[in-house]
């Protein structure tokens, strides 16, 4: 047994020397740039909290590392430790378990072995080896049982755990040398989890100039630093922690922190522009979200200011309550908002006197959707699933989407997150996985379990190949295969969802894509007429021709539908009356800090632009948790917002009222 400690490539990039300090504000926003912090320079509370996070960091404890580990022999907790034997170059969990007796199990490894060869091989032939700052990356580990970087669910210092099989569940645990054992369920299927890490790509090399350089230890050097491989498919920007619900279970606990964090205008912009500087890969997509954004006094000048900077994807992360109104909503169409992301947690009111603590809310969702229909804007429903009360509604919300797909262009299911204390047996009650969500889509559509479901992941050659054919950066989801999980879906005139593997193999579409883009990339910019030729026959190579005479759907199908993915102004409304809409059907499962991967947190690509730089939303909203200490950064007290804010309501109180337009929806 050896002793084993990684120790950090040193960064050369050079960092301002201006006095920066995570936690204080710098202006102009995007022109943030500085070290990460250290025991001798921090001087902020944010800074001291990053440090606190450190203090058991498996990076430099090195092993052995002591813990309490599951027999999976016997189901009996017992004592254990993670060795690493330099002359195999192998990490192994010893468990001394007084039932089953002592042994060793091998564990996958890229914390503490030195030869990463054979986990770069698998992670593609294109894996780079280290992000444009300079910085090593370490693969995505496709075998179980491996090591994790993770947090304590107690204290959230990063410490060293395990995934690991116990029958067809895929479990983590780890061991807080102060606060001890925890366990949580990552997968409910094994089989379906294992062939996610193969679904995949190659990983991303981050941005150019990263925001804090000489970073080592995710994630406590967040704002965005070196370490970071994937950019932004989706920014978001907080335009105020007001809202006019008490939902009991807002991750970003609006209206319940004793103070006002609502960004000026002039700070958004900038915040804006950080994502647009952005390189190789500025952003192009911009979510704004809250507390809930429509109540910002300046809401509409933002959606067009954004516009104007060129992001070709506007949404907001909405309740719907204020485009209810139809006036809000033409406005809202007017400045240029593409979608709303309504929180959308059931068919009928009973669910949302639960999650939302209101009476009359679905009506206003209908009302909402109805609006948006009315003026050109998409909705992709966002369900917060929770394990026993509204899982059942799975499939409800599916058929709900398939009806009113003329509108409705995705549903992003989100598997409740844990934020605060909760005991195992709570835990392991409510907890529901993304596998959970793939059974009751497939029970739901009829989908295939092994065929029809694949990370979000899977879809970066499209990106590359699309840059290929106009030239242009492309947003890429390159992000880690436990972050998105689901399928695509063609939908019939007649609302009928038909998974798009079952039609094409999207896997060997997406190979060849991954192939052929590099090699056009290696020739010239752009494709040619002969490659473009090569790109269409790739769709007809990979059509499963037994479907031909059981299915409309043919090759120049699904060349329409990704027409109309990558295009506002196809497919939907009366453009997609006669064609075959597409209906994305997956699920996001933001990591909390029993399920916490720092590998995951380096691959996350949905971006919050904040005052401090740019964060991975499962940093801010989850896992460690920076929000708070984000907000005070700018925030105001109640009464100093109100002084401000003459004739504004601080809380606008919600009116159950159906605005007369609840009947306006297909299913309702």
């Amino acid at each position: 047994m050896t002793r084993a400690v990684c120790e950090p490539k040193r960064q050369e990039q050079a960092v301002r020397s201006d006095g920066q300090h995570s936690g204080e504000m710098t202006r102009p926003i995007h022109e943030i740039r500085r070290p990460a912090v250290t025991d001798s320079a921090a001087r902020t509370e944010l800074e001291e909290y990053k440090l606190s996070l450190r203090r058991f960091h498996p990076i430099d404890h090195g092993l052995p590392w002591a813990c309490q580990t599951h027999c999976t022999q016997c189901d009996a907790t017992v004592p254990g430790q993670f060795v690493y034997e330099a002359k195999e170059d192998r990490v192994y969990l010893e468990i001394a378990c007084p039932r089953c007796g002592t042994r060793r199990e091998f564990h996958h490894d890229v914390l503490f072995v030195k030869d990463l060869s054979r986990q770069r091989a698998d992670a593609g032939p294109y894996q780079p080896t280290e992000t444009y700052a300079g910085t090593p990356i370490r693969p995505v580990l496709k075998y179980l049982p491996r090591t994790v970087e993770t947090l304590c669910p107690e204290c959230s210092a990063v410490i060293l755990g395990r995934y690991y099989r116990k029958d067809n569940n895929v479990l983590i645990e780890k061991t807080c040398p102060e606060h001890g054992y925890f366990r949580d369920k990552i997968s409910s299927d094994a089989e379906m989890y294992l062939r996610a890490t193969w679904g995949i790509f190659e990983d991303e090399r981050g941005v150019h100039a990263p925001q804090v350089s000489g970073a080592s230890h995710c994630p406590t050097d967040c704002g965005l630093c070196n370490q970071h491989l994937s950019t932004s498919v989706l920014a978001q920007i907080d335009l105020t922690n007001r809202c006019n619900l008490t939902c009991p279970i807002c991750f970003a606990n609006a209206n319940a922190a004793g103070y006002v964090s609502e960004p000026t205008y002039e700070m958004v912009v900038e915040m804006l522009q950080t994502l647009r500087n952005q390189y190789p890969h500025p952003a192009t997509a911009v979510q704004f979200t809250g507390g809930e954004p429509t109540l910002h006094k300046d809401f509409h000048r933002l959606v067009r200011k954004a516009n104007e900077m060129n992001f070709s994807h506007v949404q907001i992360a909405t309740n719907g309550i204020m485009h209810a109104d139809e006036e809000f909503a033409r406005r809202s169409a007017e400045a240029g908002l593409h979608t709303l992301y309504l929180q959308f947690d059931g068919v009928g009111e009973h669910f949302y006197r639960k999650t939302r603590g209101q009476d009359g809310l679905f009506a206003k969702k209908l009302a909402c959707i109805e609006n948006c229909r009315k003026y050109g804007m998409k909705v992709c429903l966002v369900p917060t699933i929770i394990k026993g009360f509204n899982d059942d509604q799975v499939g409800e919300i599916l058929k709900f989407a398939c009806e009113n797909s003329d509108v409705i262009s995705g549903i992003s299911y989100q598997p409740v997150t844990f934020t605060g204390r909760i005991s195992h047996a709570e835990l392991e009650k409510k907890r529901y996985t993304l596998h959970d969500l793939a059974h009751d889509l497939a029970k739901a559509s009829g989908a295939d379990l092994r065929r029809d479901f694949l990370p979000l992941g899977s879809v970066t050659p499209l990106s590359r190949m699309m840059e290929c054919l106009d030239g242009k950066p492309k947003i890429t989801a390159s992000c880690h295969s436990d972050c998105a999980f689901g399928s695509y879906m063609f939908v019939t005139p007649e609302h009928k969802p038909i998974p798009i593997p079952s039609v094409f193999d999207f896997f060997g579409l997406m190979t060849d894509f991954n192939h052929y883009s590099r090699k056009i990339k290696a020739r010239h910019p752009v494709a040619n007429w002969y490659e473009r030729l090569h790109i269409a026959w790739f769709f007809f190579k990979r059509y499963r021709w037994r479907r031909f005479f059981d299915t409309d759907i043919r090759p120049w199908t699904f060349i329409k539908a990704l027409g109309g993915m990558t295009n506002k102004q196809k497919g939907r409304g009366k453009a997609g009356t006669r064609t075959y809409r597409t209906l994305l059907t997956a699920g996001m499962h933001f990591m909390d800090r029993y399920n916490f991967d720092c590998e995951r947190a380096k691959r996350c690509v949905i971006l919050y632009s904040t005052v401090d730089g740019v964060y991975p939303f499962c940093t801010i909203n989850g896992g460690p948790v920076f929000r708070p200490y984000i907000e005070k950064m700018y925030a105001q007290s109640p009464e100093q917002w109100q002084a401000g804010h003459p004739g504004e309501e601080l809380r606008p109180k919600f009116q159950s009222g159906d605005n007369g337009h609840g009947g306006g929806c297909k299913r309702c």
